[in-house]
């Protein structure tokens, strides 16, 4: 039996709802089930009063947490939010790096 129109068009605005899924977010969200797991707490009690299902979506990389929610979080696992960072952040590509201000201030100045 064929899907109907609704039932595709439900299952693409789940996907599409489900989250970030970047490299980063599940970076993060493995780092974070690491420490968790390494503490032996479950998802409930790092994350209360944050829902269990929130932190399942953190740590699958399918929610990017905010910065409160990320500091919360790293105060829960008894590790610096700059520490957790650090930990995910190696290997990723820059967004913004010298040499592209340079070449913005080249371009505005109308040089380059």
């Amino acid at each position: 039996m064929e899907k109907s129109s609704i039932t595709k068009l439900q299952r693409r605005r789940a996907l599409r709802d489900r989250g970030p899924d970047t490299e980063f977010s599940r970076r993060l969200g493995n780092a974070i089930r690491d420490l968790r797991r390494a503490r032996g707490l479950t998802q409930s009690q790092l994350g209360h009063p944050l829902t269990k299902g929130y932190v399942s979506e953190v740590e699958r990389g399918h929610s990017l947490p905010s910065l409160r929610a990320l500091a919360f979080i790293a105060d829960r696992l008894d590790v610096p939010l700059g520490e957790l960072l650090q930990e995910v952040k190696g290997g990723l590509p820059s967004v913004y790096t010298a040499a592209d201000e340079n070449e913005h201030a080249k371009a505005a100045s109308g040089h380059g």
